[in-house]
């Protein structure tokens, strides 16, 4: 599977199926807190942009603030770090633990463990251009687990 060169990830990564119908990104080799994992990259779009995009792709992008979101270059190239998994709990974000353009490791994550972050974004005062793309029920086992996922 090709990447993007508009996006950076680890050598320390790779995609791996995580069951039957999904994939994730994990670790080939261990790696250290403070790590920067995946940088990614793309275009900046406003939300009414994405809501033309094709369901599947929609998945891709990512709420960064003020009504726009991040997503691939191309539906053919997409970059390591959209393939990030959701965790309550995650191992990999910014230094909040939130979903970021720079996705650094939160804490030592072991080889052949999966890297995860938090879709839930981090809303400052009211941004009224935010509406999630995805809803799910989160089951990542955390005790600290949200239950239902807007993201």
């Amino acid at each position: 599977m090709p990447f993007v060169s508009d996006s950076y990830h680890s050598p320390k990564l790779e995609l791996r199926r995580v069951n039957h119908r999904e994939v994730g990104v994990f670790a080939t080799r261990a790696i250290r807190k403070g790590e920067v994992l995946t940088i990614s990259g793309g275009v900046v779009v406003p939300r009414r942009k994405v809501w033309t995009l094709p369901r599947g792709f929609r998945r891709f992008c990512f709420y960064i603030e003020h009504g726009y979101y991040l997503a691939p270059s191309s539906r053919r190239r997409i970059g390591l770090g959209f393939y990030m998994n959701h965790s309550c709990a995650p191992n990999a974000g910014d230094q909040r633990g939130e979903l970021a353009l720079t996705a650094v490791a939160l804490r030592a994550i072991r080889k052949g463990e999966e890297i995860t972050c938090d879709y839930r974004p981090a809303l400052d005062g009211d941004d009224t251009q935010y509406r999630p793309l995805l809803r799910f029920r989160c089951r990542c086992g955390s005790r600290r687990c949200a239950g239902l996922i807007r993201a």
